[in-house]
């Protein structure tokens, strides 16, 4: 976890702003602590870590208290003034042809964002996913009756719940142009964000279950495939992306219709399997997951 950390900071200064590994790899290095845990126990820190970023929220909300948050956005926005950027939005320096550009961009982001994470309790949020994830495991990973395990009204219900609570989360983000607001709607939002993420999540994955049950073989195939490569894939996705939508690349940032960014997306998961099933017919393991397994 420490190295992927490093490599997290690289590809969030280097090439993408928006990297997950960072965090990821920060919350992971607390899992050997819930692994051992009776099932009573993980169910209690879930409950604890998943309504954490509803209490946060609340606080700040009721206490008006996002000074530290605005402290690192001044700060950050000094730190682009500095390198001659003031006045420029973060969309220009994206869009721009040149990579010092970007480059500025990424580390004026890597600035703000730890805050912004902890001001939403995003961490608490992705612990908890994780620890819900150990339970999860414990309780029906080669489990015998998984099949019956989840029924088709559970999957539906878990699938519309979590739609309508994210339709409204992305009404009120639509309309007060903010992820985050502290104020009574912003709670409600918070609320439907956080919620409406786990019910879809879970929706997802009962309805992979299903797949799986369908038709194994197939689906089991492709889904490995980015499995095994997770890291490889996670890296390859965004280089990728990054020549695709910054000005340095085929500049399409700003330009390309939504309607077409499904297609793209499609487009190059459709390519990772391809690329995958060819490389792993050589290999065990991706590229980058054999530079993780050598340097450790």
């Amino acid at each position: 976890m420490r190295f992927l950390l490093c490599i997290g900071l690289c590809h969030m200064m280097v090439i993408w702003h928006g990297d997950i590994l960072v965090l990821y790899s920060l919350v992971a290095l607390t899992l050997p602590w819930f692994i051992r845990l009776p099932d009573h126990r993980l169910l209690a820190a879930i409950l604890l870590l998943l309504t954490a970023p509803l209490v946060i929220h609340a606080l700040a909300t009721l206490t008006n208290d996002a000074v530290i948050w605005s402290y690192l956005k001044s700060q950050a926005t000094h730190f682009k003034a500095s390198f001659g950027y003031a006045g420029i939005t973060l969309l220009e320096m994206r869009t721009s042809n040149s990579p010092i550009d970007v480059f500025i961009a990424n580390l004026y982001s890597t600035i703000s964002r730890p805050m912004s994470y902890f001001i939403s309790g995003r961490p608490f949020q992705v612990l908890g996913q994780f620890v819900l994830g150990i339970y999860l495991a414990k309780k029906f990973v080669h489990c015998a009756s998984l099949k019956r395990s989840v029924s088709k009204q559970t999957t539906l219900m878990l699938i519309i719940s979590g739609l309508i609570l994210n339709l409204v989360y992305a009404t009120i983000k639509a309309k007060t142009g903010s992820p985050i607001s502290f104020n009574q709607i912003g709670l409600i939002q918070g609320f439907c964000y956080h919620l409406g993420a786990i019910l879809l999540a879970l929706g997802y994955m009962s309805v992979l279950v299903k797949l799986f049950n369908y038709n194994q073989g197939r689906i089991a195939g492709w889904l490995s495939v980015l499995g095994r490569m997770s890291l490889s894939m996670y890296l390859m996705q965004t280089m990728l992306c990054v020549m695709l939508f910054y000005g340095y690349g085929l500049a399409l940032m700003n330009t390309l219709p939504f309607y077409l960014i499904p297609i793209f997306g499609i487009g190059i998961l459709g390519i990772q399997v391809a690329f995958g099933k060819w490389w792993l017919h050589f290999c065990r393991q991706g590229p980058a997951e054999m530079i993780w397994r050598k340097v450790l």
